[in-house]
C-alpha cells in the first residue's frame, strides 16, 4: 500500500508515471503465498527483499530522465564489431514468423514471474539458498540501476536496427485499453546495457540447478527461451545479455560466500 501511494503521489506532482507492473506481480502472489499457509516469518524475510526490488524497479524509471538531459549511449556499434554483422536484424529476418513472434512474447514477459516462482520454490524447499538468491538479486538489481543511471543505453528498435515486436505484437493481441495499461508500466527504454531480463533469467537458473540438477532440464531452455526473445523482439542486442550474465553471475558467486541465516522453521 505504502508502494502504491508513493507512486501515486510521483504521478500526482510530476505527471509521470513510475513502474508499477513488478507490484502487481508481486501483489497477485498474495493469495498464493496465503493459501500455502505463509506465516509472519515468511513476511519477515520477504518484506525486505521485495520491498528492495519494487524501490529499484521505481528508481528505474527515473533513467529516462537522465538520458534525455545528457544523451543516449549507442552499444551497437560494440556488437557489430564483436559479431561482425547486424546480429538482432538476423535474428529477426531469420525466424520472423506470428507464431514465434507469439512464444518470443511469452517468454519475454516472463521477466517478473519467475522472481516470484523462484522465490517460493527456494523458500519452502531450501531456506540457505534463498537467503543466497536473495543476496545475489539485491545485488544485481542496484549494479544494474548504477549503469542505467551512468550510461544510459538504447535498445535496437529506438536506433531502427530492428524492429520493436514486442509493442506491435502485444497491441495486436491485447484490448486497446490493456494494450495502453501495459505500456504505461513497461520498462524504461534507455536501461537496454545490461540486459536485466537476461540477469534474472541466469540467477533463475543458477539458482535451480543449485537446488536440484534435474531442475536444470527445466531451467535452462527456459532461460534460453527468455534470452532469445529479446534479441528477436527487438529490445536488445547480444552484448546486452553478455553484460547481464556478468553482473547476474559475479552476485551469484559472491552470495555463495555469503552466511545469509533464515530458519526453517
Amino acid at each position: 500500500m505504502g508502494y502504491a501511494i508513493s507512486l501515486l503521489a510521483y504521478y500526482l506532482m510530476y505527471g509521470r508515471l513510475l513502474q508499477l507492473l513488478p507490484a502487481l506481480f508481486f501483489l497477485g502472489a498474495i493469495p498464493v503465498v496465503i493459501v500455502l499457509g505463509a506465516s509472519r516469518e515468511m513476511a519477515r524475510y520477504w518484506i525486505p527483499f521485495v520491498t528492495i526490488l519494487l524501490s529499484y524497479e521505481a528508481l528505474a524509471g527515473v533513467v529516462g530522465s537522465y538520458a534525455a538531459s545528457r544523451g543516449v549511449f549507442s552499444v551497437y556499434p560494440a556488437d557489430r564489431m564483436l559479431w561482425g554483422f547486424n546480429l538482432t536484424g538476423w535474428v529477426q529476418s531469420t525466424f520472423s514468423s506470428a507464431v514465434m513472434t507469439q512464444v518470443t512474447t511469452f517468454f519475454y514477459t516472463l521477466h517478473f514471474p519467475l522472481i516470484v516462482i523462484t522465490c517460493l520454490v527456494l523458500w519452502y524447499s531450501n531456506r540457505k539458498v534463498f537467503g543466497k538468491y536473495m543476496a545475489a538479486m539485491v545485488m544485481t538489481s542496484y549494479a544494474c540501476l548504477a549503469t542505467f543511471i551512468l550510461l544510459p543505453t538504447a535498445p535496437p528498435w529506438y536506433q531502427g536496427v530492428a524492429v520493436d515486436l514486442y509493442q506491435s505484437a502485444s497491441a495486436a493481441t491485447l484490448p486497446n485499453s490493456l494494450a495502453r495499461f501495459m505500456f504505461s508500466f513497461e520498462s524504461d527504454k534507455f536501461a537496454a546495457f545490461p540486459s536485466l531480463h537476461g540477469a534474472y533469467a541466469i540467477i533463475f537458473s543458477y539458482f535451480m540447478i543449485k537446488l536440484h540438477r534435474r531442475l536444470a532440464f527445466v531451467a535452462v531452455p527456459v532461460t534460453l527461451a527468455v534470452l532469445f526473445s529479446t534479441i528477436y523482439l527487438g529490445q536488445h542486442y547480444l552484448i546486452d545479455l553478455v553484460g547481464g550474465a556478468v553482473y547476474a553471475l559475479i552476485p551469484c558467486l559472491i552470495s555463495e560466500r555469503l552466511n545469509v541465516v533464515i530458519p526453517s522453521k
